[in-house]
């Protein structure tokens, strides 16, 4: 009798223990299930992705639980990638009597994750029947774009924060990267080195034969420009006219030259005064003091050594469709 009563809770046991381990013998035998973007989450350069998985009985609230969660995750990464950035601006303006701009500057980051991800989206989700239960894998994705334009707009709206940060590299960088996807998907057509190149040729524009552009209250002087090892300097002096001081937002990826054949080249990079853009920056903004004449130039690369004149240099504006223009600009007579 007593042999009887042990077996019959050895059975009972090993039957509680079956029932209790339901989930872990679903998660072993169908592993192979869950999806390859919940083991492994996407990347991609303007994308912010998240996954999550949750679980319920109810099979709308599993998906509503694994998006919220997913959602969560895709805040977080992105209270990241801003905060990185306000590091990149507490650099530098430094601590102390600059503490006001860094608060509002918190402030701000935290009304753009609060807000903006609301215009996160699922962009897969898979069901599975875990025992009893429904468990949701959900994929969520977030435009970076959205956000950094969003973040740029919340900083705008406080004036105060808005010109100090826009004269910070961190503005730039922001700044370039809300705009990359807008750049201009032209490819330079290039021609075949066929002849030895100089070290360096340069042509000074002279005086008598000077080249002015006047736009929005600034006035354009190309004053240089020098040929060296493929690459192409154009040289300026822009004034600013007006009694006030303004700024000038240069679309880098959008300035370009043509030479006499035809040829197209586009702006790499960018220097007002003592300020030089990235490799990476699209665009370039500036103040220019009423009065002061300031040099920008513009540099341009792999320009075929056939070329001896500019046919057009072309100056292009953020939010502006109107251009700075120069024709017939000589290299180099004797080329």
């Amino acid at each position: 009798m007593k042999r009887h009563l042990i077996l019959f809770l050895a059975l009972i046991l090993t039957l509680f223990i079956s029932s209790c381990g339901g989930t872990k013998e679903f998660t072993k035998t169908d592993s192979r299930d869950i999806p390859e973007w919940y083991l492994t989450t996407p990347t991609e350069e303007n994308y912010l992705y998240a996954a999550a998985s949750a679980t319920s009985r109810d099979m709308d609230l599993a998906i509503s639980k694994a998006s919220t969660e997913a959602r969560a995750k895709l805040a977080r990464t992105l209270e990241v990638k801003v905060n990185s950035m306000q590091k990149k601006f507490e650099e530098e303006i430094g601590t102390g009597e600059n503490s006001e701009y860094l608060s509002q500057f918190t402030q701000a980051t935290k009304t753009v994750v609060s807000k903006e991800m609301k215009g996160s989206q699922i962009s897969k989700k898979e069901l599975l029947k875990d025992g009893k239960n429904w468990r949701a894998y959900v994929l969520a994705k977030y435009p970076t774009g959205s956000a950094q334009k969003a973040f740029l707009k919340q900083i705008e709206s406080n004036k105060k924060l808005y010109t100090r940060f826009r004269a910070s590299e961190a503005f730039n960088e922001l700044d370039n990267e809300v705009y990359k996807n807008k750049e201009p998907t032209a490819k330079v057509k290039e021609t075949k080195v066929v002849k030895s190149i100089p070290e360096v040729e340069e042509t000074v524009i002279s005086d008598d034969k000077k080249m002015i552009v006047n736009y929005n209250n600034f006035i354009f002087e190309l004053t240089n420009v020098k040929y060296e090892n493929r690459n192409i300097t154009i040289s300026l002096i822009v004034k600013n006219t007006s009694e006030d001081d303004s700024f000038l937002k240069f679309w880098i990826s959008d300035t370009r030259i043509f030479d006499e054949s035809g040829n197209e080249y586009i702006a790499s990079n960018c220097r007002i005064a003592n300020t030089v853009s990235k490799d990476s920056w699209t665009r370039l903004e500036k103040k220019f003091i009423s009065g002061v004449p300031t040099t920008v130039e513009f540099v341009f690369k792999k320009v075929s050594s056939e070329t001896k004149k500019i046919s057009l240099f072309s100056i292009s504006f953020v939010s502006d469709d109107n251009k700075v223009e120069f024709r017939s600009i000589p290299i180099d007579s004797n080329k």
